[in-house]
């Protein structure tokens, strides 16, 4: 998602990719994998959650019996800072564990040059960096720590003492470099179109998520991602007012696409320190729930809430963003995106005709094909990415499918 080299500083390449491929080339993993590395690093109780086995299972490859990410962001200029983790089935019980953990930088010109780790984790065995200018012995209480299934990030960052005045502590050159790292992580979301845990999203909020940090390198606000698609969210009272403003947000968004809408009204139900709240969708002569309302409509109402992060400047992955929209507002909301997003939008998609929205932003199309290879296509004059796709062009993509395949599926005997 940005360039291949580190010296002159890290150039965002552009705001908006999307990833192209057939049925199965592993889209939807490549989103998975996304939302687990965000889970496992904001979220210390993460694998110790009932759940998380059961949903780690599915995502398993079995081939290879482990979890393994390798994520690399921007630290300072000609700095970028490298972070890995791999989890593993644990041998004893049914649940996951982190096997391996590593934090490191590299001052060198290339993603693929030389890191300095300062952390590493490896099984038991834990190793800090022995140039004391970086940690200070600020970090030495990792040696006695629990880190099998909390992440070394997850841990550092709640013996952190975090308020708005963080720019003004005093921090080693090493808790910064966590800190920079727990800040982009927090920038990230990820959308998967099956997600159906939502409706419960507040009553298991990590409080340290919510802090606001300031780290000198530029304010995070406090996080509110709150999810204004749920069918009865429940919203804590202070955040109230926060869900109303975005629910006007998320009904002139609507509106866009159905213009009959008049209001989208919030049904509150109060109960203790929350509310539940329930959408109803008036229009002149009827009313609708969320529940009942189209396909096309509910989709675009779930994607709303990561689509104002985007525009609002994170960056969202979103796994088959064109489920039942038309394919001209689709494009149209691409285009967006393209010229006015502060963020960066990443999606899957099965619809080529988005190839011809981005082609004239090198590099926003990527095509997963044969042994999850990617193809980036960067067009010439007037190439047409969709018939160069459709037409084989892609090397790892070649398409060998002709109508008549299908004349003895269909036609022929058994």
């Amino acid at each position: 998602f940005a360039n291949a080299t580190i010296e002159g500083g890290i150039k965002k390449v552009n705001n908006v990719k999307g990833i192209f491929g057939y049925n199965g080339a592993g889209k939807t993993a490549l989103i998975a994998s996304v939302d687990l590395y965000r889970n496992l690093v904001l979220d210390p109780t993460y694998l110790l959650q009932n759940d998380t086995a059961r949903k780690l299972d599915k995502l398993l490859n079995y081939s290879l019996g482990f979890f393994s990410f390798s994520i690399i962001f921007e630290y300072k200029k000609n700095v970028v800072l490298k972070h890995s983790i791999k989890i593993e089935k644990h041998p004893a019980n049914r649940g996951y564990f982190i096997s391996c953990e590593e934090i490191s930088l590299s001052n060198g010109r290339t993603f693929d040059g030389r890191y300095k780790v300062l952390i590493r984790k490896d099984d038991d065995r834990l190793s800090i960096t022995d140039d004391k200018k970086i940690f200070n012995g600020s970090a030495d209480y990792l040696l006695d720590a629990e880190l099998n299934y909390t992440s070394v990030v997850s841990k550092v960052m709640s013996k952190l003492p975090l308020s708005t005045d963080s720019a003004n502590r005093t921090y080693s050159d090493g808790e910064r470099v966590i800190l920079d790292l727990y800040s982009n992580v927090r920038n990230i979301y990820a959308y998967l179109s099956n997600d159906d845990n939502h409706a419960s999203y507040f009553q298991n909020r990590n409080p340290l998520i919510e802090t606001p940090i300031d780290i000198g390198s530029g304010n995070l606000d406090s996080l509110t991602c709150i999810d204004v698609y749920a069918n009865d969210a429940v919203i804590p009272k202070p955040l109230l007012s926060q869900y109303e403003t975005l629910n006007s947000r998320l009904e002139r968004f609507i509106k866009i696409f159905k213009p009959e809408l008049q209001r989208i009204v919030l049904d509150k139900l109060e109960d203790g320190q929350v509310y539940h709240v329930r959408k109803i969708f008036k229009y002149e002569r009827y009313n609708v729930e969320f529940e009942f309302e189209s396909s096309g409509i509910k989709q675009l109402v779930k994607l709303f809430s990561y689509l104002s992060k985007c525009a609002d400047g994170a960056v969202v992955f979103v796994d088959e963003i064109d489920t039942n929209i038309n394919t001209a507002y689709f494009s149209k909301l691409i285009a967006f995106f393209k010229k006015y997003g502060k963020g960066q939008l990443i999606f899957t998609s099965h619809n080529v005709e988005a190839m011809n929205t981005l082609k004239d932003q090198r590099r926003s199309i990527v095509a997963l094909g044969e042994n999850n290879n990617l193809d980036v296509w960067v067009g010439k004059g007037n190439k047409s990415p969709v018939r160069d796709y459709l037409d084989g062009f892609f090397p790892n993509s070649p398409m060998n499918i002709e109508d008549f395949d299908f004349v003895n599926v269909f036609f022929g005997t058994d």
